[in-house]
């Protein structure tokens, strides 16, 4: 799923909320996802979020219309207006235009990292509507869930596809080092997870925002593939979230039911905008790509390396009368020193990397920092050298092949909390009983795991068997 970032609402009515204890989002991100924490936990902060979340949008503001009927018209209309776009996008590279969104692999990896958060929980807010897996009437938004899950396929998941994607291309060490803003989308996710049920309503509404097609969605995806990176997690959403007969379809036909049974139909359409709204809450992908600078990325690295290089070089070379353990010594340091070699003419921005003396000690076979720093980070110095570079190149492209998760890990991987949910299920005197049990490891942290992969199986056995054809 892809944050479409349709709604016309003002990204600057949204305020970042501390909540209790002032907690960042991203130790609110890690709160949601930490196993040891009792549901019932989750679920109250969900709400103290949500509520305060909701509390600040207005809905007749919210551009969504007030009839089914009519939103269903106005989404497909949003989204031939989009494939519109897209197809003035590829006009305008096959008249000899360049890449939009990333003018080189090191920019792709910068927005691969900074959406990592929100994508470490693709389709998570659908958690909270497996309760309700006995009403008829949510069955398309937990077949959305099941899904997004793979259907306890390992390659078909969604969180293990992108997680696989960063490992592949060795990036994944990148992401702890985010600011707080790129969890503030994930964490209102989360919280829509374990919501309570009097937001099933904002649920149904955020989920029908989040599975239209975006048009960053499209072009992203284009130019992935154009630089030689595996693009197959942005393709699934492409086909998959079609409005014809996708999630996007699903939406729709769930948000029908819903509205068909609600007792207040003013207050439940109030509340789908709300949940509809969310989708604009944080950072979305358009706003990620349109602010790339690889130089933060680049001061995290020197930062990462710094951790051990502070410790190992010796004294003879210096610069400003300081040696190169002092320039490593702390963070603000590294950024000053970052900037000493640009100075002194190591790093040479703007030419060819090969001028650079710091890109030969990396690079070269033969250099003495050869090794030091892993293909993905040189990757990224290259391109931040090259910027500006004019005169044509042969650019450094060093993209290790996607190495795709196996489906043995859940077919055949026996771990002891396997057999144990194996053993309960054996014992269980009813499918009630057995759904009940199954319904814990389709939770957000651990769906993805083998275990979680293992009861979506299950899980998809018992309410949608025919399902499982798509995957055998």
């Amino acid at each position: 799923m892809e944050n479409n970032k349709m709604s016309v609402v003002s990204q600057n009515s949204y305020r970042p909320l501390k909540l209790e204890r002032q907690k960042s989002y991203r130790e609110l991100f890690h709160f949601f996802l930490d196993e040891s924490t009792p549901a019932p936990e989750k679920e109250k902060l969900s709400a103290q979020l949500l509520q305060r979340e909701l509390h600040q949008i207005d809905p007749p503001s919210i551009p969504l219309p007030d009839e089914p009927v009519q939103i269903k018209d106005w989404l497909f209309q949003q989204n031939m207006q989009n494939c519109e776009r897209y197809q003035q996008y590829l006009s305008r590279r096959q008249a000899g235009g360049q890449r939009e969104y990333f003018q080189h692999v090191a920019a792709a990896y910068d927005f691969l990292v900074k959406v990592a958060p929100v994508k470490y929980v693709d389709g998570s807010w659908l958690y909270s509507t497996l309760k309700h897996w006995s009403d008829p009437n949510f069955q398309h938004l937990i077949m959305i869930y099941l899904e997004e899950l793979g259907l306890g396929s390992a390659k078909a998941n969604h969180v293990s596809m992108y997680q696989q994607l960063l490992s592949s291309l060795n990036l994944q060490d990148l992401v702890e080092g985010l600011e707080d803003e790129y969890y503030y989308q994930p964490v209102v996710q989360l919280a829509l997870a374990y919501a309570p049920q009097q937001y099933l309503p904002e649920v149904i509404g955020f989920n029908l925002g989040y599975e239209q097609l975006p048009l960053h969605l499209l072009i992203s995806n284009y130019e992935l593939a154009e630089l030689g990176l595996d693009h197959q997690y942005f393709n699934v959403h492409i086909t998959i979230d079609n409005l014809d007969n996708g999630h996007a379809h699903r939406s729709v036909a769930a948000l029908e039911y819903a509205y068909s049974q609600a007792a207040n139909k003013t207050e439940f359409i109030e509340k789908l905008k709300r949940g509809y709204a969310l989708n604009d809450v944080g950072l979305g992908s358009t706003e990620i790509i349109k602010n790339s600078d690889l130089t933060p990325l680049i001061e995290k690295i020197f930062k990462k390396k710094a951790v051990v290089g502070k410790l190992i070089h010796n004294n003879r070379c210096r610069f400003a009368q300081a040696s190169v353990n002092e320039w490593l010594s702390n963070d603000q340091k590294v950024v000053e020193f970052l900037q000493m070699l640009q100075d002194k003419q190591w790093i040479k921005r703007g030419q060819h990397p090969s001028e650079s003396r710091f890109w030969q000690l990396i690079h070269n076979e033969e250099g003495k920092m050869f090794g030091v720093f892993s293909v993905a980070e040189q990757q990224i110095i290259y391109d931040w050298i090259a910027q500006a570079y004019t005169e044509r190149r042969a650019p450094f492209k060093a993209v290790t092949p996607v190495q795709q998760a196996d489906d043995y890990i859940v077919d055949y991987f026996n771990s002891s909390e396997q057999q144990a949910l194996q053993q309960q299920l054996k014992l269980a005197r009813s499918a009630e009983e057995k759904i009940n049990l199954l319904l814990p490891y389709l939770a957000p942290h651990q769906h993805h795991n083998p275990t979680g992969l293992w009861a979506t199986r299950q899980l998809t056995q018992f309410l949608f068997p025919q399902a499982l054809q798509q995957i055998q």
